[in-house]
């Protein structure tokens, strides 16, 4: 059992969700809020201070925020997250839910075994790209789920009817979850793969899926043009609101047209066109 460590953060209040998805991105896995507190989970073995700090000073609105480190209890902290892990249910339409959770009555019900991969649904962005897809027509098109996290957005383009869903990630875990998930779902028009853009075929995709960070898009996307033809559909997410105009400026560049952009605590979700 892995050994834990906790960094409780102060002066971070109306910033906790910006925080928490920055610190997922270099291997913190669990997160609590307290009054005046964010207290942040991470293996032991994996806390790269220089990582953390540099963190706290990417960003201004850090510059006032503290931290405390703490070896923590022993303890099985993936089962505890799971048990106090809730249904959501997404425009009516869709419910994601663990298999503890009764079947609901939503037209798509998704079941995940809810590890720490990102994307259960319960973040803004994960739950404005899904109400994004649920408008669109998947039926028979071909789709790259690109970051897939928990891979929710791939095993829901295969519901709405995709005939092909290729999905990647960097993060082991990730990979490891997605298998189960897909396997939970009965999916089987889902490719598993492990790895960032070199693993992607070449080839174009009809509609591709990218909730990620500003990074990973600000990287990827010339790639990820290179992957769409004419009229092909990409969402983004994992966008702060104050990020917005660097990401869209990379799309003008690339000739991709904006159709419709979503806004939700913070953080921005785009839908472009080829």
């Amino acid at each position: 059992m892995d050994n834990y460590k906790t960094v409780t953060f102060w002066n971070s209040a109306g910033k906790e969700e910006i925080l928490v998805a920055m610190l997922s991105e270099i291997n913190f896995d669990s997160f609590e809020e307290k009054e005046n507190e964010l207290i942040a989970y991470i293996i032991a073995e994996k806390l790269n201070i220089s990582e953390l700090d540099n963190v706290l000073e990417s960003m201004p609105l850090f510059e006032n925020t503290t931290y405390e480190i703490a070896d923590l209890e022993n303890k099985n902290w993936n089962e505890e997250w799971e048990s106090n892990f809730k249904a959501i249910t997404i425009d009516d339409l869709c419910t994601i839910r663990a298999s503890f959770h009764e079947k609901s009555q939503s037209k798509y019900d998704i079941e995940i075994e809810p590890k720490m991969a990102f994307g259960t649904g319960h973040h803004a962005t994960t739950e404005m790209m899904i109400s994004f897809m649920l408008k669109l027509d998947f039926k028979n098109k071909k789709v790259l789920d690109f970051g897939c996290g928990t891979g929710i957005l791939a095993i829901l383009a295969e519901m709405l009817g995709a005939k092909s869903i290729f999905a990647n990630d960097i993060e082991e875990p990730a990979f490891e979850n997605v298998a189960v998930n897909t396997a939970l779902n009965n999916c089987s028009k889902i490719s598993n793969n492990l790895g960032g853009i070199e693993v992607v075929p070449t080839e174009t995709y009809d509609i591709i899926l990218a909730n990620v960070n500003t990074v990973a898009l600000s990287q990827n996307l010339d790639l990820l043009k290179e992957k769409m033809h004419n009229n092909s559909l990409i969402m983004l997410s994992g966008i702060l609101i104050e990020q917005v105009d660097t990401i869209l400026n990379i799309c003008k560049k690339l000739g991709l047209e904006l159709i419709e952009t979503k806004e939700k605590d913070k953080w921005t979700a785009l839908l472009l066109k080829a």
